[in-house]
């Protein structure tokens, strides 16, 4: 029978949110070991995916939310970012229109951009298995806790304070 209803956020994310609705957490959930320190990208990876990976496995570890099982989830992430990114400079190249000519050279018909179905999957399974290690926006918001390295760029500056970084 399949299970109904969201599914079950993992602990390390909720030890982090500080448990807010004070529910009993669960000691029985087998843990798999912390990385403590973040992996090499696997050789399998494009350039693109391995610099997504060097920058994600880094800030997962530092969270403590990357375990020796969850490589895979974010691999499957570096490289729906990498697709979308190839994707998205091809829609800048081509636009989001194409537009398909008879012999003659008269407009015969336009389509969408089959790339804006590409980009738009790769960013699906992004979100599929971003979530799942609490990279999307609601679940990095709701984090607390999370050891920071350094200042952070001026995004972290703004998702902390609510104000842009003054130049």
């Amino acid at each position: 029978m399949a299970r109904t209803g969201r599914p079950p956020k993992p602990l390390a994310l909720r030890v982090l949110e500080g448990n807010p609705g004070k529910r009993k957490m669960p000691r029985d959930i087998p843990q798999p070991i912390k990385m403590f320190s973040a992996p090499d990208p696997p050789d399998r990876l494009n350039e693109v995916a391995r610099d997504h990976w060097i920058y994600l496995a880094k800030k997962l570890q530092i969270c403590g939310i990357l375990t020796e099982i969850d490589v895979f989830a974010l691999e499957h992430c570096c490289t729906a970012l990498s697709i979308a990114q190839n994707a998205s400079k091809k829609i800048t190249e081509t636009g989001l229109v194409l537009t398909i000519k008879n012999e003659d050279g008269s407009l015969k018909t336009a389509i969408k951009s089959p790339f804006l179905a590409v980009y738009t999957e790769a960013l699906m399974l992004f979100e599929k298995y971003g979530s799942k290690l609490g990279l999307s926006p609601v679940d990095r918001m709701r984090l607390k806790g999370i050891v920071k390295e350094g200042k952070g760029d001026e995004f972290d500056e703004f998702l902390r304070t609510g104000k842009a970084a003054r130049r």
